[in-house]
């Protein structure tokens, strides 16, 4: 099996796994809070990396920033994630928020000029009507 369908794999149960984890966090904390206390869980994992990488942190302003951007934005999402998750059906939040590949196809193409087949295209309008109709 090719290396990027195990760790996609990998991905879809640990990310499964995170959406279960946050619905049990909610029960017991409000958005911000667990927003704050999975920040501590990062970092741990960052300690991690750290470890990993024998200490050794490539030094880039881009690559910084633009990780930076990333994380910047990621949790923003998961504090709205929370929040859904908080008054709505785990299983109807996950699904919906799973979209967000549509939004990075979109930038995709508008701003990194990548191409999307017709093929793609309808994976796309499939994508949208499955949220369309999880959503009740």
């Amino acid at each position: 099996m090719k290396p990027w369908i195990v760790y996609s794999m990998m991905t879809l149960l640990f990310w499964g796994l995170w959406g279960v984890f946050s619905k049990l966090a909610s029960a017991y904390t409000r958005p911000r809070q667990t927003l704050l206390f999975q920040a501590v869980g990062v970092l741990a994992f960052a300690f991690v990396v750290l470890v990993l990488e024998r200490f050794e942190i490539d030094r880039s302003a881009a690559g910084f920033g633009w990780s930076f951007a990333g994380g910047f934005v990621n949790f923003i999402g998961f504090l709205a994630f929370f929040a859904a998750v908080q008054k709505g059906k785990v299983s109807t939040v996950i699904s919906l928020s799973s979209l967000y590949p549509v939004v990075t196809i979109v930038l995709s193409v508008l701003f990194l000029h990548e191409k999307i087949t017709r093929r793609e295209g309808l994976g796309i309008a499939l994508a949208l009507t499955a949220g369309w109709l999880l959503a009740g």
